[in-house]
């Protein structure tokens, strides 16, 4: 990671801390604090600044994985498994993935084509 970039994670940390504390306009500034501790740590002692930005991008990994999973969670248990078991509810076989008692899986489609057919193919 160069230098530019480490100098943009932990203005955007200090920036996330300050703005934290005008949201909640609490009476302890301890958003308020820890910006100015961070920043004046990421400015006397590089090393210290090095160590605050791994955290900080490990710990945006580990909320990363934890709400991807959340989130991929919440879309199939709200969206998708409703809407397959109405599916599931309402048609029968509607992908012929049942065999019937036929001797043969072929379903014969007499069709024949015509110009509007090829007009918009997908």
């Amino acid at each position: 990671m160069s230098e530019s970039d480490k100098a943009k994670a932990q203005l955007v940390i200090v920036t996330g801390l300050v703005v934290l504390y005008f949201i909640f306009k609490s009476q302890y500034p301890y958003f308020l604090i820890a910006a100015a501790v961070i920043g004046v740590l990421s400015i006397a002692i590089p090393a210290a600044g090095d160590l605050i930005v791994k955290g900080w991008y490990k710990i945006a990994e580990i909320l990363g994985a934890i709400n991807g999973r959340i989130l991929l969670s919440l879309v199939f248990f709200v969206i998708l498994f409703p809407v397959a078991a109405i599916a599931k509810l309402g048609k029968k076989n509607p992908l012929a993935l049942k065999r019937e008692a036929k001797d043969s899986v072929f379903v014969e489609r007499n069709h024949k084509y015509s110009a509007k057919d090829l007009e918009q193919v997908w």
